[in-house]
């Protein structure tokens, strides 16, 4: 998947590692094309107050009880010196650069500054993007089986799970359309105007990657 063998790191921002299926996408599609996930306390603990808030489980008790193994990002120092970024997300941006990310996936994008990124040579990328673009199609095929695998209230099939994901992850469903014989619902809404911002990342992804990346985000610099 990567160029040169180097493993790609992508940090989960809060908004959506508080996002049931988005969450178990990148995460099951990371054991298919071996990229590394991560995020810090500080985020877990922004998701989980979420969450808490709408009756679900928590992430830090949902590693507990599935015994997910990973690895949580050191906190960041200094994040006041991210001064082009929104201040509730100077240190997300800080745990990001100490977990060594080469991503933030995040439904906020705009909300990091271009220079804030470049100076920590991280890109922040919405989900929907991230795995249209640099998801394979077989990492995306398994990903949603083994999602449908543990569903049961209601029970779907793989391709009846790729079909309702056209309503949040248009991108996705478009990009990875060949998996599955069945068609996509229609995107509940538009995505955000800024779907990528920092550092281009030839030095990680392969020109196939960076294709999508300039196909699907309109603004891509």
């Amino acid at each position: 998947m990567m160029n040169n063998q180097q493993a790609l790191v992508v940090f989960l921002d809060a908004n959506v590692l508080n996002k049931p299926a988005t969450r178990s996408l990148i995460m099951f599609a990371a054991l298919e094309d071996d990229f590394v996930v991560t995020w810090s306390q500080y985020v877990e603990h922004e998701a989980d107050r979420h969450l808490r808030s709408i009756r679900q489980l928590s992430v830090k008790k949902l590693r507990a009880k599935e015994n997910v193994s990973i690895e949580l990002a050191p906190a960041g120092n200094d994040p006041s010196r991210f001064t082009r970024t929104s201040h509730k997300d100077q240190q997300v941006l800080a745990d990001a650069a100490a977990s060594g990310a080469h991503f933030i996936i995040t439904e906020d994008v705009d909300d990091f500054g271009q220079a804030d990124l470049e100076s920590v040579s991280i890109a922040a990328i919405n989900p929907d993007l991230f795995l249209a673009a640099c998801v394979s199609d077989h990492a995306y095929a398994a990903a949603v089986t083994a999602m449908a695998a543990t569903m049961s209230n209601p029970s779907l099939t793989a391709q009846q799970l790729h079909t309702k994901l056209g309503r949040q992850h248009p991108l996705t469903v478009e990009a990875h359309r060949a998996a599955f014989e069945s068609e996509p619902m229609p995107a509940a809404n538009r995505n955000p105007a800024v779907l990528f911002r920092g550092r281009t990342l030839e030095h990680v992804l392969n020109r196939r990657m960076m294709a999508r990346i300039r196909r699907f985000d309109r603004r891509y610099q």
